[in-house]
């Protein structure tokens, strides 16, 4: 049976997309770091809401830990990856931009050779408006130029599409 991992599954587009998925009948293996950056506990009942649905297997793993990633990958082999883990907010990436290196920029990184490693299917990656920066044009294209992030977090998340 194939296998999708779903990054950041306990997030809220990540619950449901894990949940489609298995509602699909695909075998789904979710990864998430549970890091407190907002309730903790909202996770663990989005969580709560996957467990125990068709071939459901949640494992605590933090897409920036290189070893961790690599065995992941080494020993669930999947066919398809859906990446949406990452450190979200633009605010918080003034005050902690570490954070943002580290899962957004070595975590992308490592999803990347993982997928290369066992060559992965299909990547899907969730990127982010705020790439748009100071764009005053609406609505925002996929053909606008994104050259000027106005964030830390923008910047982590165009240099992911690039």
């Amino acid at each position: 049976m194939s296998v999708t991992l779903v990054t950041g599954c306990a997030g809220f587009i990540g619950m449901h997309c894990a949940q489609r998925l298995l509602e699909r009948g695909e075998r789904v293996v979710g990864i998430d770091n549970l890091n407190a950056y907002y309730d903790v506990g909202l996770k663990h009942a989005r969580l709560g809401r996957l467990r125990g649905q068709g071939e459901f297997t949640f494992e605590q793993i933090d897409v920036a830990d290189r070893d961790a990633m690599h065995a992941l990958f080494a020993r669930v082999r999947p066919h398809r990856v859906l990446h949406l883990a990452a450190q979200a907010g633009v605010r918080y990436s003034i005050d902690q931009p570490d954070d943002y290196t580290a899962s957004n920029l070595l975590g992308f990184g490592n999803i990347l050779q993982g997928c290369r490693a066992q060559q992965v299917e299909h990547l899907v990656f969730a990127s982010s408006s705020s790439v748009y920066g100071g764009n005053a044009k609406l609505p925002f294209s996929e053909r606008d130029a994104v050259d000027h992030p106005v964030s830390y977090y923008a910047a982590t998340k165009k240099a992911n599409e690039v």
